[in-house]
């Protein structure tokens, strides 16, 4: 999700800082993320959230926003050594190795991304859910 993590400001009220759009760069997924977040973030007058959703949606954020963070951090320092090892070790198991290790991480980073789905998909009702969906292009 290009913002997948996107920021909550106080009182409720929810924001897209700039700072969290590397949390989404499709580059540290296995496939391109679902990117409802960001949409869900700009329409939530729209989709009729309650303060009781808002509130469990900003506790999800909190929790999905370390755990994304850390996997980038992961996955930005073992992509270089990867590139590195590409151009200088004649070990190839080893570079074998350290891209399984990598796609394992993207893998993870993936199935963040689905649980978010269905996180949002058992905290809106169906019908907000729907519209979410159809304000996304999904």
């Amino acid at each position: 999700m290009r913002n997948f993590l996107g920021g909550l400001l106080a009182l409720g009220v929810f924001s897209l800082p700039l700072s969290a759009q590397k949390l989404c760069a499709t580059h540290y997924y296995i496939v391109e993320p679902v990117k409802l977040l960001p949409t869900l973030l700009k329409h939530y007058k729209e989709l009729e959230l309650s303060p009781e959703q808002r509130l469990k949606i900003k506790e999800e954020i909190r929790f999905f926003r370390e755990k994304m963070l850390s996997l980038n951090r992961a996955i930005d320092k073992l992509t270089k050594k990867v590139r590195e090892d590409m151009l200088h070790s004649d070990n190839q198991l080893l570079v074998e190795g350290e891209m399984r290790i990598l796609a394992n991480l993207k893998v993870k980073k993936s199935l963040y991304n689905y649980r978010c789905i269905r996180i949002l998909k058992k905290i809106l009702t169906e019908e907000q859910f729907k519209k979410l969906l159809e304000l996304s292009g999904y």
